[in-house]
């Protein structure tokens, strides 16, 4: 190549810049002038080309770029319109979490207030099943000192065993122990039939006026019927004036043969009170079998007794057998001695006692 093709460097120092010199201004001189002014075109039209595919190019980049900026600033108005809303959103949900908060503050209170209550009545509980054992205690006291029973004096002290079971208590170990014990002794008593001997006594008094007396002679007149076998087929007047006055006789007066003394029938008005009496007298016997008053008993008995083998026919069937009730009723011993059984209640009362004064 030639030297007018060389690159020239630039005046401007540290930096080397390659200028091309345009073909217009090559010459040679061994070139055509029309060729030198083809190229020129040529170069011309090249460079306007890339001068509008460069424009247009930066054209397009330019519009795609106002639409993004477009989309970017309508997103940015969407995210600025909804802005507020998510701002209000947001204080909802702070609104919501506090009401959550306190929602669970009360619930946790409310648990703790029921657990309290649930303590509170587990101790109601206890403190009323005590309050039945010691109520059934004292009811079994008052059965052996009041009543002398001790058939429910028993049964007291079981059902208050039961109450005091209920509860599972160690400290209730000892009370529980003893009322063992004096069931135990109760158990040893002799059991009698106070109720159904009561019941025994109410019945003969209300038969007493029904009972038939000893009698010694018929209780009315019944005329016999005597036939004579021995009359004459045709009687004379004598023979049936004797065969009347002989019929009458046996008629009016009856004959018996009795190797006991006779004793004296009882007025009307005499049976009646033998009655009344011997009726007071087994309603005496039943209240002081009621009152365990074993004297009183005793004697109202027999003497009850007594009138009935006396005054009463002993035949009947009636009689014989309020004799053997009464006669079995004195054998009872109705007022046995009774174990002490306050020991269970005043154990109870004094672990009781000091639960209520520990701090």
């Amino acid at each position: 190549m030639s030297a007018a093709h060389e690159p020239r460097e630039s005046g401007t120092p540290g930096k080397n810049l390659v200028k091309i010199t345009p073909p217009i201004l090559i010459r040679h001189r061994h070139w055509p002038g029309w060729l030198a002014l083809v190229l020129a075109i040529v170069s011309l039209v090249l460079v306007v080309t890339g001068w509008v595919n460069f424009t247009r190019t930066q054209h397009t980049q330019a519009a795609q770029l106002s639409a993004s900026l477009q989309t970017v600033n309508q997103r940015l108005e969407a995210l600025a319109q909804s802005a507020a809303p998510r701002s209000e959103l947001n204080n909802d949900i702070s609104t919501t979490q506090q009401t959550l908060k306190s929602f669970s503050d009360r619930l946790d209170s409310m648990d703790a207030a029921l657990t309290d209550l649930r303590r509170r009545s587990e101790q109601g509980r206890d403190a009323w099943i005590k309050a039945e054992a010691a109520s059934l205690l004292m009811a079994a006291n008052d059965q052996v000192q009041l009543n002398a029973d001790p058939g429910l004096a028993l049964k007291a002290l079981g059902a208050a065993d039961e109450r005091l079971k209920l509860l599972a208590d160690p400290g209730l170990i000892p009370v529980r122990r003893q009322i063992a014990r004096e069931e135990t002794a109760l158990r040893g008593v002799p059991q009698v039939d106070v109720t159904g001997m009561a019941a025994t006594l109410t019945s003969l008094s209300e038969a007493a006026g029904q009972w038939p007396l000893k009698r010694v002679a018929p209780e009315r007149y019944v005329p016999g019927r005597h036939a004579n076998n021995d009359a004459p087929a045709s009687p004379t007047l004598w023979n049936r004036f004797k065969a009347g006055v002989e019929r009458l006789l046996k008629d009016i007066f009856s004959v018996h043969h009795r190797l006991t003394s006779i004793e004296p029938l009882l007025e009307p008005q005499q049976e009646y009170f033998l009655r009344q009496n011997l009726q007071l007298r087994l309603a005496a016997a039943r209240a002081a079998l009621l009152e365990r008053d074993n004297a009183a008993f005793q004697s109202s008995a027999r003497l009850a007794g007594s009138w009935l083998k006396t005054y009463f026919n002993t035949q009947d069937n009636g009689v014989q057998a309020a004799i053997d009730a009464l006669t079995k009723m004195q054998q009872q011993q109705i007022n046995p001695p009774l174990p002490d059984i306050s020991a269970s209640l005043t154990l109870l009362r004094r672990l009781e006692s000091a639960r209520n004064q520990a701090p």
